[in-house]
């Protein structure tokens, strides 16, 4: 029912093969770049444009993502298959 003091105190255990940290981080950003999407694009183009811009961006930070969390898992294949 309670944690050991060792076991709240520990480092954090991290999983092989996961990039939910990466995938969080990426959204965090994407809602970072909203309110300057949302203040440059919605004045100058209307709200259809916002959101179509809203949406490549995170299309764009997610494909960004994708391929570092690949690169990582293809190194980290290698390196424990040598």
């Amino acid at each position: 029912m309670f944690k050991n003091q060792s076991d709240v105190n520990g480092p954090p255990t991290v999983q092989k093969g996961d990039h939910g940290s990466a995938m969080s981080l990426t959204v965090g950003v994407w809602l970072c770049c909203l309110p300057l999407v949302l203040l440059v694009v919605a004045p100058f183009f209307g709200w259809k444009a916002a959101g179509v811009v809203s949406l490549g961006l995170f299309v764009v930070f997610s494909v960004i993502c994708f391929g570092i969390c690949t690169t990582k898992f293809y190194r980290e294949g290698r390196r424990r298959a040598s």
